[in-house]
């Protein structure tokens, strides 16, 4: 069974069909060259409500085409399960994002000054340390933001469980999990993100140590991102992206209260929330939050 070309699909179309859950290739155009009408979408609603008909959003299947250029590539158990989960979050979740700046001067300036006494201790001071720091202070500080939902309440989580998003290339991604994150000194942190990033890349993690976590963090800068809008990992609140550090020319104001223009080590970060459970203050204080760590670090 193959699919038939529908033409152009207008928004309004597409959107009734949404709202419905329509599979376009199920309704019987009447317009120019077969294309799909409002009036012909709505008949198809009003007909299912009539007859009590399950409305199909399942494509028909397809069968390749032979004698194309295409390829086929058979999908991995991973990438199966991305895709399934990745679908399954956005489905459950209403999702919003939320987007804040920060200045990195004083954490850059703390990386120059300690990452050699991190290196004698066989540990790479890397920024996602500081992140993870900062996090995990931030969810005790807003423990709302380190929960779950559930139809009989809100489960807050009492353990700091912080998932670093892992890319392993093409393959897809892994998310390690560091446990109780905020028992852990700045090294601690730095060590644990260099073992779960090293055993992640060769496949070396135990079960216990990808499961369990209450809030996950992305580092998508390092692929040269400036900022986006991650998919939140069930069944946790939230996700924090952060983007790629870069000099940015900033407007300050000085002691005397006059502007001044400087150059500073700049990253986005974005919160994605379930707001379920989160409204838009209570995440924009959390955010402001680890922001106001990342800018006054000592």
């Amino acid at each position: 069974n193959g699919i038939r070309d529908l033409g152009f699909i207008s928004p309004v179309v597409a959107k009734i069909a949404a709202e419905h859950g329509i599979n376009l290739q199920m309704v019987q155009g009447t317009g120019l060259n077969g294309r799909v009408t409002k009036k012909d979408v709505l008949g198809y609603v009003e007909a299912d409500q009539v007859s009590g008909a399950p409305q199909s959003s399942t494509l028909p299947h397809l069968t390749p085409v032979t004698g194309t250029l295409d390829t086929v590539i058979p999908h991995t158990t991973i990438r199966r399960r991305i895709a399934e989960h990745m679908v399954l979050s956005k489905q459950t979740s209403p999702h919003v994002t939320t987007v804040f700046e920060a200045d990195m001067s004083k954490v850059v300036a703390h990386r120059v000054d300690n990452k050699a006494a991190f290196e004698s201790d066989g540990v790479k001071l890397t920024f996602t340390a500081y992140f993870v720091a900062a996090t995990a202070a931030a969810l005790k500080a807003f423990p709302l933001v380190n929960s779950s939902w559930s139809e009989a309440g809100l489960i807050l989580h009492r353990a700091v469980n912080i998932g670093m998003a892992t890319s392993l290339g093409e393959a897809g991604l892994i998310v390690p999990v560091i446990k109780n994150a905020n028992d852990l000194s700045l090294l601690g942190i730095a060590r644990s993100v260099n073992d779960l990033a090293t055993r992640t890349r060769v496949r070396q993690l135990q079960p216990d140590e990808v499961t369990g976590g209450t809030f996950t963090i992305t580092n998508h800068g390092v692929s040269g991102s400036l900022f986006a809008s991650p998919i939140i990992n069930q069944p946790q609140c939230a996700i924090l992206g952060v983007g790629k550090l870069q000099k940015r020319v900033i407007v300050l104001e000085d002691n005397s209260g006059y502007d001044t223009i400087s150059v500073r080590p700049m990253v986005y970060i974005t919160l994605t929330f379930d707001h379920r459970i989160l409204d838009g203050a209570v995440a924009d204080y959390f955010l402001a939050k680890i922001v106001d760590i990342l800018e006054n670090w000592t």
